[in-house]
């Protein structure tokens, strides 16, 4: 009596492993199906926000995206202080995550690197190959060092929203654009860009880059100003900004401009920030016809 008792309680084990056993592949199946399915709508999902990158260009929701990662999330990016490093080391990788094959689908090239305390600090490059004269390097580059504030974070995301703006455009020669590590002078940047980041078998045509501005102009002064010049340089930004592609008169000598802008003063729209990033957009149009200019054979 007992031992017939005792065996429903025995089976009920049984018939719950088997019920486990039934289910189980069940679950699989349905998890791998969800997997599958989430797997194909992020995949789309992905290709769809670069398709609107590419489609709409220059837009305001990137580049207030950029600056309050630049500012929020990174803050204060200098070599000479640990934050600072930490800095550096997080802005490279947001660039070349946004930039990257993930992303915008560049694939990002890094530079030999400088030595200091203790690592290499690496340029990073992405770039458009000339169709036509793929060994002819127009350079657009900014440093992506700076305070962590507002106006060198929109500097450096200027030239971030440009790259990713260019990605699918057609030019003569090759634009590449670079985003150096230190706050270096223009004659030294300019330096690293022609010993660093250029192939072998490649020659540069001219140097466009950008600069937080460390004050705002005088009443009366243009909006853009000239922070560095090469010898021909200014004869070759005022060319460019007449729509004067040539470089006839330039001389042999490289020609490079280093140009600042108010919205990358930290003087300026303190209190409208919106205000900054509209007017970015105008100057962001300005940049990207320059560097369509100097691009084309």
């Amino acid at each position: 009596m007992s031992a017939a008792a005792d065996q429903p309680e025995q089976d009920t084990p049984r018939r719950i492993y088997k019920v486990l056993l039934m289910i189980l592949p069940v679950g699989v199946l349905i998890g791998t199906i969800v997997f599958m399915f989430m797997y194909f709508y992020l995949e789309r999902e992905e290709e769809k926000n670069y398709a609107v990158i590419v489609s709409h260009g220059l837009r305001i929701s990137d580049l207030e995206d950029m600056v309050n990662k630049f500012t929020d999330r990174i803050g204060e990016r200098d070599l000479e202080t640990e934050q600072g490093r930490v800095g550096l080391r997080r802005a490279a990788s947001m660039i070349e995550g946004r930039l990257g094959p993930q992303n915008v689908g560049f694939p990002v090239s890094k530079s030999e690197g400088e030595a200091a305390y203790g690592l290499l600090w690496k340029s990073l490059a992405v770039e458009i190959e000339g169709a036509q004269k793929p060994d002819e390097i127009i350079f657009a580059a900014v440093s992506y060092s700076g305070a962590g504030k507002v106006a060198d974070a929109n500097c450096t995301s200027t030239l971030m929203m440009l790259a990713s703006a260019m990605a699918r455009q057609k030019t003569d020669r090759t634009l590449r654009f670079v985003f150096l590590p230190l706050d270096k002078s223009p004659a030294e940047q300019n330096r690293w860009l022609l010993e660093r980041c250029l192939k072998p078998g490649e020659k540069c045509f001219g140097i466009i880059g950008l600069k937080t501005m460390e004050k705002p102009p005088v009443t009366g002064e243009p909006a853009w100003q000239l922070s560095s010049a090469s010898p021909n340089g200014e004869t070759w930004w005022n060319n460019l900004r007449t729509g004067d592609a040539t470089q006839r008169s330039l001389g042999t000598d490289i020609p490079s401009v280093w140009l600042t802008h108010p919205v990358f003063s930290p003087a300026t729209w303190a209190d409208d920030q919106q205000g900054r990033f509209v007017r970015t957009m105008e100057v962001a149009k300005q940049l990207r016809k320059w560097l369509d200019m100097a691009a084309s054979g």
